[in-house]
């Protein structure tokens, strides 16, 4: 099996190649002593470690420095236009994004040609996500033409509304109960915080978009069909079984004379998902539940079988019996 950190840097040379990471966090997947590496985030790492100090699952004093500190500005206007990296990281960030088309095109400006993006992406189907409506095309079009830097009311209130506590590993096994799911959060509040950030204009860190690895190529192939962005999809890892997250990676594609020729490159490189890890187990599970009805089904004709012989017998038996009793 092949371990997360090689599905995100499998097309990466660390030792030669210049890096960025955003979003990294406390647990960045390339460490400053693995290779040339620079971290972006969207506040300083001081403000990191505020905006996460009551939070058990951040261990602060592992945060990285932020070397590019965004601030709501774009990625090539923070690094400016004479910086430009080999390869580009992001681990569960792209759902944090209110623009995916604006925030592709950017990181596109700071990649050479042939630079790579590296993608971990929660599944919605095994998150809290569950029960969200995932990502349309009409959504991430109508956010790209207005322009959007910071979560919309819409984003910020699915976000709340929608989160449920959810057992990963029960969801893989089938045994999910939809009922039993519990909502963390009340629909007042959803739109309390929807309300908060469209009046005030706060930042709210929420999940913007969901997808699933078929509804993600969907988007892409979109995006592609458009000429809104310029990669082609050189490596995919589907959800494997009792995880949460997918894997893609980008190759950024000089768009020459030939645009045609580009584009069909680019669109030819959209893995088209027939079916994915999900549905295969579950159709292993079928299966096996089939099979074991028919291994029941064979023991129940075989016991009425033998229900059958031992009546047949007991009758004889009353009959033998019944003779017996007429001849004394």
């Amino acid at each position: 099996m092949i371990e997360r950190k090689e599905k995100i840097l499998k097309n990466i040379n660390l030792k030669d190649q210049k890096g960025l990471e955003i979003g990294a966090l406390d647990r960045p997947i390339v460490k400053i002593d693995q290779g040339n590496i620079k971290y972006a985030d969207h506040i300083s790492t001081n403000d990191l470690v505020a905006k996460y100090k009551d939070d058990k699952n951040v261990d602060t004093s592992k945060i990285v420095d932020v070397d590019y500190i965004l601030e709501g500005n774009t990625l090539a206007k923070t690094i400016g236009k004479e910086d430009k990296f080999n390869y580009v990281i992001a681990s569960h960030v792209i759902e944090h994004v209110p623009d995916v088309i604006g925030w592709l095109k950017d990181i596109s400006e700071i990649l050479y040609d042939g630079g790579i993006l590296s993608l971990a992406i929660p599944d919605k189907r095994f998150t809290f996500d569950y029960l969200r409506t995932p990502t349309t095309c009409g959504d991430l079009i109508e956010a790209h033409m207005q322009n959007i830097s910071r979560p919309s009311p819409k984003q910020v209130f699915d976000f709340f509304s929608n989160a449920v506590s959810l057992d990963t590993g029960l969801r893989w096994s089938g045994r999910l109960n939809e009922s039993d799911l519990n909502r963390q959060h009340s629909i007042k509040f959803a739109s309390k915080m929807a309300k908060q950030s469209f009046q005030n204009e706060e930042y709210t860190d929420v999940h913007c978009t969901v997808f699933t690895p078929r509804t993600f190529f969907q988007l892409i192939e979109m995006m592609l069909e458009l000429e809104l962005i310029n990669f082609r999809i050189i490596d995919f890892h589907d959800t494997s079984e009792n995880e949460l997250e997918f894997f893609v990676t980008f190759e950024k594609i000089y768009i020459g004379v030939n645009k045609d020729s580009s584009k069909h490159e680019m669109l030819s490189s959209v893995p088209h998902i027939k079916i994915d890890t999900w549905e295969q187990k579950q159709q292993r599970r079928f299966l096996d539940l089939e099979k074991t009805v028919g291994l029941l089904t064979e023991q129940n004709k075989q016991l009425f079988s033998e229900k059958d012989a031992l009546n047949d017998q007991l009758s004889m038996s009353h009959s033998n019996l019944l003779v017996s009793n007429t001849k004394l």
